[in-house]
Formats: C-alpha cells, structure tokens, sequence
C-alpha cells in the first residue's frame, strides 16, 4: 500500500506498511510486562524475593542492635551507605571516561556498561541500610560477581542502553 507525499519541489512515494504489520514493527512499551500473566507472576516473585531479603536484613539488624547497641549500630550502617557514596563515585567517574571513550571510538561498550551497572548496583546495595545489603554490595565490587550481575541488568535493558549509546555517539 502506497500513500503519496509531496515536498516543495517533488513527489515521492513513501510505503506505508499495512495495517496488521503496524503492530509488528512498534516497539514495546516499558510496561509491557505488566500485561502478561509471566512477566506479571515474574515481577511479583522478585517483589517477595526483594521484600523477604530485606525482612532477612531486618532482623539481623535487630539482633545486632541487641548485642552491640543501637548508637553503635547506626554509626556503622551510616558510615557503610557514607563509603559506599564516595567509593561508587569514584569508581563511576573512571568507568564514564572508559565508556565514552569506546564510544568516540564508534564501538559498543557492553563490557564498560556492565561494569558501570554493576557497579550502579552496589553502589544501591551499599546505601540501603543493613548488613546483608552492604554485603551484597561489596561482593558486587568483586569483578567476577560483578560482571555476572552486569550482564544480567544489561541483558534486561538492552532496548534503552542501546538508544543511550546512540545519543552518546551524537554527541560526539
């Protein structure tokens, strides 16, 4: 099927794809999940799963505040969230220069940008307040667990990491 358009100085014929194939070629939308029963079952399983992680967390810090006080306990969870801020910001800006240097270079930086989101998640890891979340922070600082856990949340994104790529390299 074929509309007709028309510049200033000449016509063209542009396709226009029909009307069951529309569907087909729009992209899903970020919400697209919610409406089907599995990514609907799978995003309230890591709901509980998040939820029971943090109770878990919860009650370690109950039992802490028990043994070693609460004065003492608040000091060390403040000053982990307080490392944690300066060491992922640190660390960020020398993954940023990496990764826009891959992208001057006209190359995708996956390895870069799993690093970076690795390294975005302890950094949420580390200034959410509790002993096992700044455990799973640290452990994410750890290259190999790091790059598993990249991957992961680069495979979940990919769509809109590689439009962010795409504006980078505009911006070059």
């Amino acid at each position: 099927m074929y509309t007709r358009t028309s510049d200033l100085s000449t016509e063209s014929l542009r396709e226009c794809p029909a009307p069951g194939k529309l569907s087909s070629m729009r992209r899903q939308p970020p919400f697209h999940t919610l409406v089907h029963t599995e990514g609907l079952a799978r995003l309230l399983f890591a709901g509980l799963f998040l939820s029971l992680f943090l109770l878990f967390d919860g009650y370690i810090l109950i039992l802490l505040s028990r043994s070693i006080g609460i004065y003492l306990l608040l000091a060390i969870t403040a000053s982990t969230g307080l490392i944690g801020v300066v060491v992922v910001l640190s660390s960020h800006r020398a993954r940023a220069r990496e990764l826009k240097k891959r992208v001057a270079e006209g190359v995708y930086p996956a390895v870069e940008i799993r690093r970076l989101l690795a390294l975005l998640a302890a950094g949420a890891c580390l200034i959410v307040p509790g002993f096992a979340t700044d455990a799973m922070g640290i452990l994410l600082l750890v290259p190999p667990v790091g790059s598993l856990v990249g991957w992961g949340l680069e495979s979940l994104f990919r769509p809109s990491l590689r439009e962010l790529y795409e504006y980078l390299r505009m911006d070059h």
